[in-house]
C-alpha cells in the first residue's frame, strides 16, 4: 500500500501473446459486516506482449551544447518468451526526439540466425551550439518488425549542461571606507559614511551577474571597468546613514 488509496502491483511474470489485466478482491473498509464486499474491474485495453526487445544505456546522460554523442542500442527477438536464433528478420529503425534537434540512425537493423538473437546499433544525438544550458531532451529509439505488426521502443532523457569553466568565487578587495559619523547615537540621522570596494571574477571568469545588499539599508551604486589583467572589474560605492554602520554585499558570478 503506498497510501491515498494507491497500491503499488508486482506482476512476476507477463504472458506471451495477447492478454488483459484483471483485479479481483474484497472491500472491507465500511462498517464491520459478516461478509465483506466483493468486487472485480478489468482492464478494457488488450495488451499484446511485443516479441522484440530494445536496450540502450548512454555512457552519459549530460550533453555540452554543440556537441554530439553516440548512443549504442541492442534489438532482440522472442518467440513465446524464448530467444529467436533460427531466423534472419529485418526491423525498421526511427530515432527522434521532441527538440527536434539533428540525429542519425540506420534506417533497418537485421538480426541474423545464429547471432543470439541480438543486434547491434548506434545513434547519433547533436546539441546545436544554440542551445540553452539547464534544459533536456527526450530520444526515443523505435523498431519495428517487416510486417507492421509489432513494434518495441526505448527512451533516454539527456540533460544540456554548458561546460563549467569558472570554478573560482569574486572576490572582493576594499578600496576605502568614510566614517565621519558622531559618537553620540542620537545623531546619527544626519550623518553618512561611505565604502568603496572594487569586486573581480579574475582574468578567466566568467564576470560579475549581479551584487545585491544581503544586510544594511542603504544606497548601492555599481559600474564596470576593466583591470590591468583585462579581467573585469565591478566598481561599488555603498552610501548610507551613519544609523546603520553594517552593510553586506553577496556578489554572484555568471
Amino acid at each position: 500500500e503506498l497510501g491515498d488509496g494507491n497500491f503499488l502491483i508486482h506482476f512476476n511474470g507477463v504472458p506471451a501473446g495477447e492478454f488483459v489485466v484483471r483485479l479481483r478482491g474484497e472491500d472491507n473498509s465500511s462498517t464491520p459486516r459478516s461478509t465483506p464486499t466483493s468486487f472485480q474491474r478489468q482492464a478494457s485495453t488488450q495488451i499484446k506482449t511485443s516479441s522484440i526487445s530494445v536496450t540502450t544505456q548512454a555512457n552519459d546522460t549530460n550533453i555540452e551544447p554543440g556537441s554530439t554523442i553516440s548512443i549504442p542500442f541492442t534489438v532482440a527477438t522472442t518467440v513465446n518468451g524464448v530467444v529467436n536464433d533460427s531466423a534472419t528478420e529485418t526491423f525498421t529503425m526511427r530515432a527522434n526526439n521532441d527538440r527536434r534537434y539533428p540525429n542519425a540512425s540506420p534506417s533497418t537493423v537485421t538480426v541474423a540466425a545464429g547471432s543470439g538473437g541480438k543486434a547491434n546499433g548506434t545513434v547519433t544525438l547533436t546539441v546545436p551550439a544554440s542551445a540553452e544550458s539547464g534544459t533536456d531532451v527526450t530520444l526515443t529509439i523505435e523498431v519495428e518488425n517487416a510486417a507492421a505488426t509489432d513494434i518495441n521502443y526505448a527512451v533516454l532523457r539527456f540533460s544540456v549542461a554548458a561546460k563549467v569553466t569558472d570554478v573560482n568565487r569574486p572576490g572582493c578587495q576594499v578600496v576605502s571606507t568614510s566614517a565621519n559619523c558622531p559618537f553620540s547615537s542620537s545623531l546619527c540621522a544626519s550623518s553618512q559614511w561611505e565604502f568603496i570596494a572594487n569586486l573581480t571574477d579574475g582574468i578567466n571568469g566568467t564576470g560579475i551577474e549581479r551584487i545585491t545588499i544581503r544586510k544594511g539599508n542603504g544606497t548601492l551604486n555599481t559600474s564596470t571597468a576593466v583591470g590591468a589583467g583585462g579581467e573585469s572589474v565591478t566598481m561599488v560605492s555603498y552610501t548610507a546613514s551613519c544609523c546603520s554602520q553594517t552593510v553586506e554585499l553577496a556578489a554572484v558570478d555568471n
